[in-house]
């Protein structure tokens, strides 16, 4: 595999977990702490920590101390773009998953 595929691949990897896609959706609106976060997701703060370092090591949020606190914000929104893009690609092969299952339901009766 070319060095690019292999990139492309670390980054869907990165975007393939819900909790970091979480945070990533609750970091659209601004920077937050790691404890809003937190409160916002209901889960541990290890977790959440473990989920913000792979977020910070793949380049897609940052974090920025301020007094005591560290705030997480989003590096670059074109990652949003990219998710806004997959979304109907996603729902449509639901669809399909659903209409396939609904018409061997429908086979399934009639035998």
């Amino acid at each position: 595999m070319d060095e690019l595929l292999q990139k492309i691949a670390e980054f869907f990897k990165v975007l393939s977990d819900p909790t970091r896609l979480d945070i990533l959706d609750f970091l659209k609106d601004g920077s937050r702490t790691s404890e809003q976060i937190q409160n916002e997701l209901n889960k541990s703060q290890s977790t959440i920590s473990q989920q913000l370092k792979t977020l910070i090591d793949s380049e897609l949020i940052t974090s920025e101390k301020k007094g005591i606190m560290n705030y997480y914000s989003i590096k670059f929104d074109y990652v949003f773009k990219i998710l806004n893009f997959i979304k109907p690609f996603v729902i449509n092969l639901q669809k399909e998953k659903v209409k396939k299952l609904a018409e061997l339901d429908i086979r399934d009766t009639l035998l």
